[in-house]
């Protein structure tokens, strides 16, 4: 989906506005960001105000457009595209090199539900039996988290658990466990209710 927003001129404005729900664009400066024609860019966006999708200012001369958040079909395709643009980083063959025992691999947090801004963390979550060599694999977990950071010019923060502190974090239904199970998307491995599939 994000190769599809990549690939046409209109959806690659719309991402824009998607990535960025609270900061206000004019014309010249989508152009300028992305590459993309005045012209072009123009036609866009008045469509997509048209559609409802954004919201228009007149400041003096000049158009100021902005996300309209609130607008059900924004809400379903921020969601979607949030999620789309942390896959497109390969963060699952990225964790796996750095830790292949890993069981369960999933996104938490606002980009898991859509509400993610400009400043928001992508936040993963990663459950394995137990860490080996705990020191390399945080210095491992650590260079991938730097490395999807930079193809997605956003933070990275990852949770990683063994299955004892999984375990326990569930027993004692810890505010990290229940913040982690209200609002995640599996992306590889078992379900974060039973990763290790005890019966």
């Amino acid at each position: 989906m994000r190769g599809l927003f990549d690939k046409y001129v209109d959806f690659k404005i719309l991402g824009l506005f998607l990535t960025n729900p609270n900061t206000p664009y004019h014309v010249k400066e989508v152009s300028r960001k992305l590459g993309v024609s005045p012209a072009s860019v123009s036609n866009a966006v008045k469509y997509f105000e048209n559609s409802g999708y954004l919201i228009k200012e007149e400041k003096g001369l000049a158009h100021i457009y902005h996300l309209n958040r609130v607008h059900p079909v924004v809400v379903s395709l921020k969601k979607a595209y949030g999620v789309a643009m942390v896959q497109s980083s390969g963060p699952v063959e990225a964790f796996l090199q750095a830790d292949p025992n890993i069981v369960s691999f999933a996104l938490y947090g606002s980009y898991a539900d859509g509400t993610f801004d400009e400043h928001s963390d992508i936040e993963f979550v990663a459950v394995a039996p137990s860490a080996i060599d705990k020191f390399s694999n945080q210095r491992k977990f650590s260079e991938v988290r730097k490395t999807i950071e930079e193809k997605v010019g956003r933070p990275v923060a990852i949770f990683v658990a063994t299955m004892s502190i999984w375990s326990t974090m569930k027993s004692a239904n810890d505010p990290m466990y229940k913040k982690i199970m209200d609002n995640h998307i599996l992306i590889y491995g078992n379900g974060l209710e039973d990763p290790f599939g005890h019966q």
